[in-house]
């Protein structure tokens, strides 16, 4: 008698229960995956759209290895502010740059390119995933290049002066908004004093916030500034805004600080710059070369220094109502500073990435104490495009950012 075989039944698939998918396994998915599946059925479109999903995918994403979006600009356009890049030139692009970390090689890849009038870019700005891109014209464009959304912005108030028009740009954690602000001048002007030389200024001096939000978004003034405010890169940590304010005369110990905008209740206070201007050649001058950003979470001034070899990263414990500054790295460059340097994000435990004169990123090794070359901003298309002859034969000014992917919609916020 022939032995008998028992076919072995296979057991049922386990099903994931549909919120564990959703928070856990769709939430640490790549946007661009994201976008592809919304058509694979009704509860995962839904969930692209849920406020909670996105926000669980940009907590997931900030944990992530850091990256930078970098905005190529053209450098003819900075001679010719009032000059308008038309749409058949080279296109406005969004490329997102990985450092690589702990010996990885960089990569790259073209996030988004669109075609359209602009002048020149002046200081982008990075929030959840979105990044806002000011012009020397004064239109305000806002860009989620993950989700290749694009909005062009509604125009503020003329001002008088500065062309290049820096703009604040940051989430709001007490009204759960984002928020845009912008300084403007209804006048400006300076004059020689007669008695000794020295230039008196008279100006009036606005304010105003854009709350994305609503079907029909409007800039809003609040109070005016309480001094004249600096063409310097604003920044926004923590709920506040932070820009470059006068506060006296060239020939006072300390002409400059910084006059924070609270979003809670808008008010401005100022508020003490890092020690290390109080010792410069021009003491208590924010110099041209100096930056503020955002640096683990704090806000943070990178100051140039000793004829433009060393840069010094203050951060700032600004918990309370006044700021505690202390230097957290004392960098050696490698090549005396043109530009700026722009600290963009601490990868790898202490290391950290730093955007030098606006075309070339950086690695600080804090254990050795050493700089090293990641990538030319100019040849990150060599990552993702076959080498060609360019179409344009300028060397790019590149704006980058630090950036974290996520799904927040431009136009939901709008």
């Amino acid at each position: 008698m022939a032995p008998t075989t028992k076919r072995r039944r296979s057991a049922p698939p386990s099903s994931i229960p549909e919120e564990i998918l959703v928070s856990d396994v769709l939430a640490r998915l790549p946007v661009k995956s994201l976008l592809r599946f919304r058509s694979v059925c009704w509860s995962w479109r839904a969930a692209n759209d849920d406020p909670r999903f996105v926000r669980r995918h940009l907590e997931l994403s900030s944990a992530r290895p850091p990256s930078v979006v970098d905005v190529p600009c053209e450098p003819r356009l900075e001679q010719y502010w009032t000059e308008a890049r038309s749409s058949k030139d080279q296109p406005l692009e969004f490329r997102r740059i990985w450092p690589g970390g702990l010996g990885g090689e960089p990569t790259a890849e073209l996030m988004h390119a669109v075609t359209c009038s602009i002048t020149a870019v002046t200081h982008p700005v990075h929030c959840d995933g979105m990044v806002l891109v000011p012009t020397t014209s004064g239109e305000l464009f806002l860009s989620n290049p993950a989700t290749r959304e694009f909005v062009r912005l509604p125009r503020g108030s003329p001002t008088t002066v500065f062309v290049e028009n820096p703009v604040a740009f940051g989430f709001d954690p007490w009204s759960g908004t984002y928020k845009v602000a912008r300084c403007f001048y209804r006048c400006f002007e300076m004059e020689e004093s007669d008695d000794d030389g020295h230039v008196e200024v008279e100006y009036d001096v606005g304010h105003e916030v854009l709350m994305l939000g609503g079907t029909s978004p409007s800039w809003e003034e609040t109070d005016d500034p309480p001094h004249a405010i600096m063409p310097t890169r604003p920044i926004c940590t923590r709920g506040n805004f932070y820009w470059t304010a006068v506060v006296g005369r060239a020939d006072e110990p300390r002409p400059m600080e910084l006059l924070r905008f609270c979003l809670r209740d808008e008010t401005f206070h100022v508020v003490p710059n890092p020690p290390c201007f109080v010792d410069t050649e021009i003491a208590g001058v924010i110099g041209d070369r100096d930056t503020l950003t955002e640096l683990t979470g704090r806000l943070c001034c990178a100051h140039v220094c000793a004829q433009c070899f060393y840069v010094d990263i203050w951060l700032a414990n600004d918990d309370g109502p006044c700021l505690d500054w202390y230097v957290a790295y004392n960098i050696e460059l490698l090549r005396p500073v043109q530009h700026s340097v722009l600290p963009l994000a601490v990868i790898d435990g202490d290391d950290v990435l730093l955007s030098v004169d606006r075309n070339t990123l950086y690695r600080y090794k804090a254990t050795t104490g050493t700089l090293h070359k990641v990538v030319d901003m100019q040849r990150a298309p060599d990552f993702y495009a076959a080498p060609k002859p360019p179409r344009n034969p300028f060397i790019f000014l590149h704006h980058a950012v630090p950036y974290v992917e996520s799904l927040v919609s431009i136009q939901s916020s709008m």
